[in-house]
């Protein structure tokens, strides 16, 4: 039987995707490892580059860009290892990680989901993990009191800054970046909820598997380089509106009424608090290092509209998970 069944969704991130599936096969050792790519309709020659250099991968071309959550699902439908492991193009596995993460999953059947630490280009650490979204760790943020006192527990927001991620250790949700989940957690819990086209999802999917009373871990013996914004980066005010939508999204699907009314008030409050400064920024052109940044300031303040705008827009209802047949394939090899 295969240990481990890789599942890889691309969108346009050619060098990335090749470096990726490159250090899974170089990491892999002894275990018998899957890949599976999932395209999302690349227009930069990604399935063609991957199918010359590495045959043995599974492709899936979609039609069109379904999303993260989806391409998962279409990527899951296909696997068939013990464990499972998400991973975005723009991660490259190092050293034995992957063996890390199956052997603690082998000697620990209650843990479902398990990632490893995640680290910048320059090899410092990521923090990836998190607590559930609450009022408090919104209102925190909101008002600067994390960007204060990130490192105080009380007032970090749902970023854990005050964890050095250096133990092993019971976690709310893991970073979506590297996710290894076991497959007998999978086939109880479901897969990812459609509904999230990007962003949130992870979030969503570690709450059900822990109020199915699945642990969720974090191992930083075992180690990723995450390069980050494969894909984001190349279209930011779309995805920062899809960050937003599925933000609210997920308080919709997981809160009572009030608790999903507070929360756009607070979301509304932190991105109204911020406006001026940024117009004020993108405005101030009789400075030359303000004009020298106007284009950065300008993102910054289209993204600040973009999250006002999306707390009087309307959330499409989420699911209760997607379905692993939900893609239209053009072709498998």
């Amino acid at each position: 039987m295969t240990d481990l069944s890789v599942v890889i969704v691309n969108w346009n991130t050619r060098q990335m995707v090749l470096d990726c599936i490159g250090s899974i096969y170089q990491t892999a050792g002894e275990s018998r490892v899957q890949v599976i790519l999932v395209d999302n309709a690349s227009e930069d020659g990604s399935v063609e580059a991957v199918r010359q250099r590495f045959p043995s991968v599974v492709i899936v071309e979609n039609r069109e860009n379904l999303g993260f959550a989806r391409g998962n699902n279409v990527g899951i439908a296909l696997a068939e290892g013990r464990y499972v492991c998400l991973v975005n193009s723009d991660v490259v596995i190092l050293d034995d990680c992957l063996q890390i993460l199956t052997t603690y999953m082998d000697a620990h059947p209650d843990v479902g989901i398990i990632g490893p630490k995640l680290l910048w280009k320059d090899r410092t650490v990521q923090w990836s993990c998190r607590k559930f979204p609450s009022l408090w760790n919104t209102f925190c943020p909101a008002v600067g009191l994390t960007q204060l006192f990130g490192g105080v527990s009380f007032l970090s927001g749902e970023h854990m800054g005050y964890f050095r991620h250096d133990s092993i250790r019971a976690v709310d949700v893991l970073v979506g970046a590297f996710l290894m989940v076991r497959r007998e957690a999978l086939e109880q819990v479901g897969s990812m909820d459609e509904s999230f086209f990007m962003y949130s999802e992870e979030v969503d999917w570690c709450r059900r598997f822990r109020d199915a009373g699945w642990k969720i871990f974090f191992h930083p013996e075992a180690r990723v380089i995450h390069y980050g914004g494969g894909s984001s980066s190349k279209a930011p005010t779309r995805f920062y509106r899809e960050y937003c939508l599925s933000t609210l999204r997920y308080w919709q699907k997981h809160h009572a009424g009030p608790a999903a009314f507070g929360f756009r008030v607070l979301f509304l409050l932190r991105h109204a608090l911020r406006w001026p400064l940024r117009g004020l920024l993108y405005g101030g052109t009789f400075f030359p290092a303000w004009r020298a940044k106007r284009g950065l300031y300008k993102e910054k303040l289209n993204s600040l509209t973009i999250g006002i705008q999306s707390v009087f827009s309307r959330i499409k209802k989420p699911g209760a998970g997607g379905e692993y047949e939900s893609a239209n394939p053009r072709s498998c090899s």
